[in-house]
């Protein structure tokens, strides 16, 4: 490989590495973790899905073991970031093998360069830590197989590429895209009317599938692909929906520029067959070995966008030769060796475009580093678990029978087998059918969702992304209590007597609706389910706090439901009362109803709560100046004195001094250094 050659792939592969080399978010490297460490643990591959509470003895078709295992072995010797380097290798090594694909399609080093970088950029998104990324190594070595086919295969080179087919199906069941792109390609060669390499390409078509079915599930591939197909139709899954404008822009973008290119190409070549410059049959027809396998990976990615990666991948080497040759064509009709080189010269082009590279690797991170942020962060993303509604479920002893959603379940697995089973969890050929067609079910009430509930024994629940759920609205008030709100989590506990003095201490006094329009919207529950155990001053005080949460700065709902806690004295806790009778004083001091003011902050400052706060002193003092009452407000800011607020002890000399009450001579406690 020559300097400049070499240089080019080199900065296309710093590139894709800076698209890889970012935080972990990918939810469903969890349970990849667990099994593997399972596998490695057992000597053996799970073959019933031992995670789950919910279909503990339905079969699991695990057919990315080996992906799995090296994933785990990655994490025991150095973490998440490990994991993310080795992804990252892997991915470097399918765009390298693409590269190698180009050229030999044709394409100059410098196209070849660009259209790779092109190709990652668009595959950027699903550059995670996922056994799919084995596939586009497997991929990557199709497509050079398919650009060397003309030329007789030695029986050591088919027993390697046998051996790279049967990995790839031990890693991934993404092996029948390369049966898709070998048999569509001998399908090509056969329109081109060469048939030698429409044999070829057959027999390895033939060899890649025999090699999906070289696992330990065997023929089980089959029915685990058809899964995949059924399981969409019957619960919506978003990697499996069709590609769409608004969501997968990319995509569509380089089917818009690859098809201009290879038009252009075709339609060149086309008037220089008119003009006797170039041979009958290179155009549409001696394309279609290339072609076919394109459109079909194309239409692949269009009905399921988890597929639009793999046809970026299959595309970059048609885009590549045909760019090169519209280059070469471009030049040659310039009269010169300007424009876009054949092959690398003393043109600046290689160089320029080498630099452009490098430097969109590496710009974003040193502004990174520039702003205080980590130039090279490969770590868990924080972000992608709720840790803290786990922690709270954890302490109270509610992961036994929780019901969860698929992104937390992988995390729950993970963490918590086999002390503790998930209801669900991202291995969709692990759950029974019945399960898919529940939680695919968007028009359940909150009857029929119970009933489930019970069927399956669930006790508790914890949901994330509480703001677009609409499952977060299916937990009735009457059966289930609401104990932990915060961030995008919630966590329900079923109204049984074991969790009677939990609920009483723990819930909150809310229920949620979910329209498409606006999501989930929380709704104060007034009056008290009958259920509940919390006393009905205690509700009214929890009613007082959502209040407060929800009408941002909107006081009087808030305002109402804290008066109504107090309506009996002595019914909140001693703490409670004083802190609600405090704020209630502050607040009614604020809009200047100083005789409320009065009631409320001579509540707070009882002898018999002891809970009374220098703040509130100084609240009542400055009601009692309000109100004309001098002498209590001079004893108030005289007890203020020796408070150990450095802020409310200058306050009280000031107001002391203004109602001619300071002091002849302050003590030594008084005074602040």
């Amino acid at each position: 490989m020559k300097v400049r050659t070499a240089l080019l792939l080199g900065a296309s592969l710093v590139l894709v590495a800076s698209l890889c080399l970012q935080p972990v978010t990918e939810s469903d490297l969890f349970f990849r973790l667990k099994v593997g460490q399972q596998i490695l643990a057992d000597h053996h591959l799970m073959v019933r899905n031992m995670f789950s509470f919910t279909a503990p003895d339905h079969p699991d078709l695990d057919l990315a073991w080996l992906f799995e295992v090296a994933a785990a072995l990655a994490f025991r010797a150095g973490g998440f970031p490990a994991v993310v380097w080795l992804k990252t290798g892997l991915v470097v090594l399918a765009l390298a093998v693409a590269f190698v694909a180009c050229r030999r399609r044709g394409a100059s080093p410098l196209v070849a360069a660009l259209v790779v970088a092109g190709a990652a950029w668009i595959m950027r998104d699903r550059f995670v830590e996922r056994p799919h990324v084995v596939s586009f190594v497997g991929e990557a070595v199709v497509l050079a197989a398919l650009a060397d086919l003309r030329r007789a295969w030695p029986g050591r080179r088919v027993a390697a590429f046998a051996a790279v087919m049967v990995l790839w199906a031990n890693a991934h069941a993404g092996i029948f895209t390369g049966v898709l792109l070998l048999g569509s390609a001998a399908v090509g060669w056969g329109i081109a009317g060469d048939r030698r390499a429409a044999r070829r390409a057959l027999a390895l078509s033939g060899v890649a599938a025999l090699a999906s079915l070289a696992t330990p599930v065997g023929p089980g591939v089959i029915r685990y692909l058809a899964l995949h197909v059924a399981l969409p139709r019957i619960h919506t899954i978003d990697e499996f929906r069709s590609a769409t404008w608004r969501s997968d822009a990319p995509f569509f973008v380089g089917i818009a520029l690859g098809a201009a290119i290879v038009a252009a190409s075709l339609l060149v070549a086309r008037s220089r067959v008119e003009e006797g410059g170039a041979a009958p049959g290179s155009g549409a027809r001696a394309l279609a070995p290339e072609l076919l396998p394109v459109a079909a990976m194309a239409a692949l990615g269009l009905a399921s966008v988890r597929f639009a990666a793999d046809a970026a991948l299959a595309a970059a080497p048609l885009v590549a030769a045909r760019a090169t040759d519209l280059g070469r064509l471009w030049r040659q009709r310039r009269g010169g060796p300007r424009g876009i080189p054949a092959t690398p010269g003393s043109s600046a082009a290689p160089a320029i475009a080498g630099a452009l590279l490098i430097g969109l690797a590496l710009g974003p991170r040193i502004a990174d580093a520039r702003a205080g942020r980590p130039f090279l962060d490969v770590d868990l993303d924080r972000s992608i678990v709720p840790w803290d509604a786990i922690r709270f479920v954890d302490e109270n002893g509610l992961r036994e029978r929780m019901y969860n959603d698929f992104e937390t379940g992988s995390y729950l697995a993970f963490e918590g087998y086999p002390r503790a089973r998930v209801f669900v969890d991202p291995r969709l050929p692990a759950y029974p059918e019945d399960l898919h067609r529940l939680l695919g079910d968007f028009d359940l009430d909150r009857d029929s969702w119970d009933r489930a509930m019970q069927r399956y024994g669930v006790q508790s629940a914890l949901l994330a992304y509480a703001g677009v759920n609409r499952r977060v609205a299916w937990w009735d008030p009457d059966r289930w209590a609401l104990v932990y709100r915060a961030g995008d989590a919630r966590v329900f506990v079923r109204r049984l007597p074991r969790w009677s003095a939990f609920i009483r201490a723990h819930e909150i006094p809310a229920t949620f609706r979910f329209t498409v329009e606006t999501g989930a919207e929380t709704l104060p529950l007034d009056p008290r389910p009958a259920a509940s155990p919390v006393a009905e001053c205690e509700w009214r005080r929890r009613l007082g706090d959502l209040f407060f949460d929800l009408d941002r700065g909107k006081l009087a709902r808030a305002r109402a439901a804290y008066e109504q806690a107090l309506a009996v004295q002595g019914c909140l806790a001693a703490a409670d009362e004083a802190s609600l009778a405090a704020w209630l004083g502050a607040d009614a001091l604020a809009t200047k109803s100083y005789d409320r003011a009065l009631s409320y902050l001579d509540r707070a400052l009882t002898p018999a709560l002891k809970e009374g706060t220098p703040q509130t002193l100084a609240n009542r003092a400055l009601t009692y100046e309000a109100l004309g009452q001098a002498g209590e407000a001079a004893r108030d800011w005289t007890t203020l004195l020796s408070s150990s607020s450095r802020t409310l002890v200058q306050l009280a000399k000031t107001r002391l001094r203004l109602l001619g009450a300071m002091p002849q001579q302050e003590s030594e406690e008084a005074r602040i250094p």
